[in-house]
């Protein structure tokens, strides 16, 4: 994919950002990994990705390539990099230097990842668990803004929760929620990556859609096709939501956010994930856990994991009593 830019501007006030340089964000997903620049007046800039492909030394090779090449375009569009935030999909250690578990990157568990950049970078580095750094992104600058009890749901090749309570995120397990998304919604449902059966993630994760559409298709196919009115792909999309719905009434039962958002490449689906999410939320959880809750497609839609990978180094960032490694 090319360089670009992305731009929220428009939906945040400036003045609420603090950070005096930029930072190089960096996203491990599923599928693929992007980097870019978040510079201190709140765009994203110079946005690159590849392909998240096995095996475990390669791939940070290539990881290391891309980050190269796009501090070089800093350096050359004037940017000052304050350090290298990087979101990673599934569990961190307690050092938050590497993966311990993600079923789906099970070739990349308990590679040094972070020692690796460190060698060859001579800049601060943070390691964050992607579902923290999508709901932090979106606490700051999206729809979260002003809420106490935040939960943002982040569905692209997993499905990643996190939650802030006072704007500091919520690391029950391994530097995050726990593995939220792979709460139970069907019963003896399908086959999950992660062994279970019926998790919400098999029901409702991109490879998982895009395998009900057509053998050849990605999530991206669907939702286009969902938008130009095909029936198939907008029942795919409906069911999706409403199977959401239900894992997102069992979490708020237990979590009680006053806020929902939903994030990352479902979201691009628009209301035909979300309205039957809400509405199927609306049936399934408690009065209490119902009540007073707002729910929202998030702002920051994709782009959300990439820009909270720099949150460690936002300057007005409330602790949330783990230590930063250095």
């Amino acid at each position: 994919m090319g360089s670009g830019n992305y731009s929220f501007r428009n939906r945040i006030h400036i003045r609420e950002i603090a950070m005096s340089s930029s930072v190089l964000c960096v996203d491990i997903g599923g599928t693929s990994s992007k980097a870019g620049v978040l510079d201190g007046a709140g765009q994203l800039h110079l946005i690159d990705s590849i392909p998240t492909k096995p095996e475990a030394a390669a791939f940070v090779s290539r990881l290391c390539d891309l980050i190269d090449r796009t501090r070089a375009g800093a350096g050359a569009a004037g940017y000052a990099i304050a350090g290298i935030g990087v979101a990673i999909a599934g569990f961190v250690s307690a050092e938050r230097d590497r993966l311990v578990y993600n079923s789906n990157l099970s070739w990349l568990e308990g590679f040094p990842i972070k020692d690796r950049l460190q060698e060859r970078f001579d800049l601060p580095i943070e390691l964050e668990v992607d579902s923290n750094a999508a709901t932090m992104a979106e606490y700051r600058f999206g729809s979260g803004r002003n809420s106490k009890r935040f939960l943002c749901i982040t569905s692209g090749t997993g499905l990643g929760v996190g939650m802030t309570v006072d704007g500091v995120p919520l690391r029950f397990a391994y530097g995050c929620l726990g593995d939220i998304g792979h709460i139970i919604v069907q019963p003896n449902g399908p086959l999950c990556t992660c062994g279970g059966h019926g998790c919400a993630e098999i029901l409702v994760s991109a490879p998982a859609l895009a395998a009900r559409y057509g053998a050849e298709a990605s999530l991206r196919d669907v939702i286009e096709a969902a938008h130009a009115r095909d029936p198939l792909a907008i029942a795919i999309l409906e069911e999706a939501g409403a199977w959401l719905g239900i894992a997102i009434a069992s979490i708020a039962n237990t979590l009680f956010p006053d806020h929902i958002a939903i994030a990352g490449g479902l979201s691009a689906a628009g209301d035909y994930v979300l309205r039957p999410a809400e509405r199927v939320f609306r049936e399934s959880a408690s009065i209490l856990a119902r009540s007073n809750v707002s729910f929202a497609r998030a702002t920051l839609g994709t782009m959300a994991t990439l820009i909270g990978a720099a949150w460690p180094f936002w300057e007005d960032r409330k602790e949330d009593g783990e230590s930063r490694a250095g």
